[in-house]
C-alpha cells in the first residue's frame, strides 16, 4: 500500500486553502491538478503549492478540461510516480475528511477495490441536486444489473491504480461531470470490487459549484445512453452479475470446481493415443476441448481474463508473446498437457528429450533435503516423472486432488507407482511441517505449488503484482520454506517451441528468517516467486492452467 492524494481544482483555491491544512497532518503525497484556473486563481494556487511544497506537487492543464480530465492526469501521473492507490478530494471541502483514515484501512484490507465514500447530507444539500442523484442511482443500477454501487458521484474515493489505469487505456472516458459515474461503472464492469464508507458531506452556504445544470446534465444523460447501449451490445456477460442465483458456481473457490467428464472418456481418450499417436489425438480432441470450452463458462471467462492481462502486461514490458492467444488454444494447451502428464507417466517421454535449464542448481541440490516450490504452469507432474526416471531424486508431493479424482484415478491405472510419494493435503499445519521435515531428513525433495489459495484458509495470502494488478498468493508455501531450514528452488516444466524444457532455479538458502523482520522477508519472497511466474507465462502464455478468477477472494468464509 504506497498511497497518495489527488485533488482536481479549477478556480477553488479559497476553499482550497482549508482543504490542504486539514490534509497536511496525514502526510501524504499530493498530486495538484489546476485544470486551467483563471490567472488569478492559478497564481494563488502557485502560492498554495510553494507552501506546502514538502508534500504538494502542482501539475497544471493550460485550458480547461473538466474535472474528469484533470482527475485522469493525476491518476496516470501517481502510477507513474509508483503509487499503489489515489485518494481523490474535491478541492470545494464539502466532504468530512477526518474519514480519510478509514477510506485508506478500507482500501488496505481490500487493496484490489474501488473504496468511495458513501454521502450522509444535512440540510445544506439543493434538492435538485440531491433529487437527481438518485435519477443516476437508478441509472447505475439498470448498468450494473445490480444493487452493489450506492453512490456513483461521490467525489471522496480511493482508486486502486493498476486497474484504474489499465481502463483508462482501454477505453475512451469523459472528461467532465460525467467521469466520476462511469469510471466506476466500468470499473465494476471488469470486475473491480466496490466498497463504500459512510461520509458526512456538507455544502457551503458560498461554495462554488461548477456543475452546469443544462450542460452537464446533458453529459451525464449521454454517458448513461452510451453504458446502457455498451449494455446492450455486451448483455450475457454482464446479465451474469444479477442476480448471484443465475450463476451455477459464483465466485467459488478453485477447490469447489467440479471435475468433468467421465473416467470413461478418459480411457477413450488415453486409447486413441495409444492406437493412432500424438498426431490423431490432436485431431480427435479438438472436437472434445471445443465441447468443454463452449459448455465451460466460468472457465472460458477465467482464460479470457488472463489471456487479456497477460497481452497488456507484454505491451507494457515491450514482450513480443510467442505465437496467437485465445481462450480455445488456451484449452487445446491444456488436453495436450494432460496428455503429457499421462504419456510422462507411461514412459512415452524420455530424459533425452528435456532440456534442463539450470543444471548446476539442479545437480546442486541432488543429494540433499530441497523444498521445490512450483506452480500451475506447465506440468509438474511431469518434472516429478521424470524424477523417478532419473532415479538420482525422491519426490514427494503435497496435493489436493479431490476436485480431479477420476484424473487421478486414471494415472493410477497406468503407473501404479504413481501415489506413492503423494501427500493428500488439505492445510498446511504442524503435523505437515513435521511429516515433511522427516522426508527432508532423509534426502528427499518436497513439492508444493504456490498459485492456489489454501482449502481450508483462504483469507491467509499475501498480495503481489502479477501482470498488472494485485493478486493474492497462499502464505502457507513460503512460510514452510522458512520453517523446514532447507534449501528452497522454483521449478518449472514448460513447453516451449515445441520441446520440453525444465527451469530450475535457487529461491532461498534455508537459514532461518529474522522474528523482527520475517513478515516483510515473506512477503519479498511471495513477490519474488510472483515475478517469476510472470516472466515464465510471458514465455509460455497458454501453459497456466488456473482456470478461475485467480485475482480475487471468494466471499465464502475461511
Amino acid at each position: 500500500m504506497n498511497p497518495c492524494i489527488i485533488i482536481p481544482c479549477y478556480n477553488h483555491a479559497s476553499p482550497l486553502r482549508k482543504v490542504l491544512a486539514q490534509l497536511e497532518r496525514y502526510q501524504l503525497p499530493c498530486l495538484l491538478v489546476d485544470d486551467g484556473s483563471e490567472p488569478q486563481a492559478a497564481a494563488a494556487l502557485d502560492v498554495l503549492a510553494a507552501e506546502h511544497a514538502g508534500w504538494v506537487s502542482l501539475l497544471r492543464h493550460e485550458r480547461n478540461r473538466g474535472k474528469g480530465g484533470a482527475v485522469m492526469t493525476a491518476l496516470r501521473a501517481a502510477k507513474a510516480r509508483g503509487f499503489s492507490h489515489a485518494l481523490q478530494v474535491d478541492a470545494d471541502g464539502q466532504h468530512d475528511l477526518t474519514r480519510l483514515p478509514d477510506l485508506l484501512a478500507e482500501a488496505e484490507q481490500y487493496p484490489t477495490a474501488l473504496v468511495s465514500g458513501a454521502p450522509e447530507y444535512d440540510e445544506s444539500v439543493p434538492k435538485g441536486r440531491l433529487y437527481g442523484r438518485y435519477l443516476t442511482h437508478v441509472w447505475v443500477w439498470i448498468e450494473t444489473l445490480s444493487l452493489d454501487i450506492r453512490d456513483s458521484m461521490c467525489g471522496f474515493r480511493v482508486y486502486p491504480l493498476a486497474a484504474t489505469c489499465a481502463l483508462l487505456e482501454g477505453c475512451r472516458l469523459g472528461e467532465r461531470m460525467d467521469f466520476d459515474i462511469e469510471v466506476m461503472v466500468r470499473l465494476y464492469w471488469r470486475k473491480v470490487p466496490v466498497r463504500f464508507v459512510p461520509l458526512r458531506v456538507h455544502y457551503p452556504q458560498d461554495g462554488l459549484s461548477h456543475f452546469d445544470p443544462l450542460a452537464d446534465n446533458l453529459r451525464i444523460s449521454w454517458m448513461h445512453t452510451r453504458l446502457v447501449l455498451t449494455l446492450l451490445g455486451e448483455g450475457a456477460r454482464h446479465l451474469l452479475r444479477w442476480p448471484k442465483a443465475w450463476l451455477a458456481l459464483g465466485r467459488a473457490h478453485w477447490s469447489r470446481t467440479p471435475e468433468r467428464g467421465t473416467l470413461l472418456g478418459l480411457r477413450i481418450m488415453l486409447w486413441s493415443y495409444s492406437l493412432l499417436g500424438r498426431p490423431g489425438f490432436k485431431a480427435i480432441l479438438l472436437p472434445v476441448i471445443t465441447y468443454f470450452w463452449l459448455t465451460g463458462r466460468s472457465q472460458r471467462q477465467a482464460s479470457q481474463d488472463y489471456l487479456a492481462r497477460l497481452s497488456q502486461r507484454a505491451a507494457e514490458r515491450g514482450v513480443t508473446l510467442p505465437g496467437p492467444l485465445g481462450s480455445l488454444r488456451h484449452f487445446l494447451r491444456f488436453g495436450e498437457a494432460a496428455l503429457d502428464k499421462l504419456a510422462g507417466w507411461r514412459g512415452d517421454i524420455r530424459l533425452d528429450q528435456i532440456e534442463l535449464v539450470g543444471r548446476e542448481h539442479y545437480q546442486a541440490a541432488r543429494g540433499q533435503g530441497a523444498l521445490i516450490l512450483g506452480s500451475h504452469l506447465g506440468d509438474l507432474e511431469l518434472c516429478r516423472a521424470l524424477g523417478h526416471q532419473e532415479g538420482a531424486v525422491h519426490i514427494t508431493a503435497l496435493v489436493f486432488t479431490r476436485h480431479a479424482a477420476r484424473f487421478n484415478a486414471l494415472l493410477q491405472e497406468i503407473n501404479p507407482q504413481a501415489g506413492l510419494n503423494l501427500v493428500q493435503v488439505q492445510e498446511l499445519g504442524a503435523d505437515t511441517a513435521i511429516l515433511l521435515k522427516e522426508r527432508l531428513d532423509a534426502g528427499e525433495w518436497v513439492v508444493i505449488v504456490g498459485d492456489r489459495t489454501s482449502v481450508t484458509r483462504e483469507k491467509r495470502v499475501v498480495w503481489a503484482d502479477f501482470l498488472g494488478q494485485p493478486a493474492p498468493f497462499p502464505l502457507g508455501p513460503f512460510a514452510l520454506s522458512a520453517v523446514l531450514g532447507c534449501p528452497t528452488y522454483l521449478m518449472f516444466g514448460l513447453k516451449e517451441q515445441g520441446r520440453f524444457r525444465v527451469h530450475f532455479e535457487p529461491f532461498a538458502d534455508g537459514q532461518p528468517l529474522p522474528r523482527a523482520n520475517r513478515q516483510q522477508l515473506l512477503e519479498a519472497r511471495v513477490r519474488h516467486y510472483a515475478e517469476r511466474l510472470e516472466a515464465h507465462c510471458l514465455q509460455a502464455p497458454l501453459d497456466w492452467f488456473n482456470f478461475f478468477d485467480f485475482w480475487h477472494l471468494t466471499d465464502e468464509p475461511d
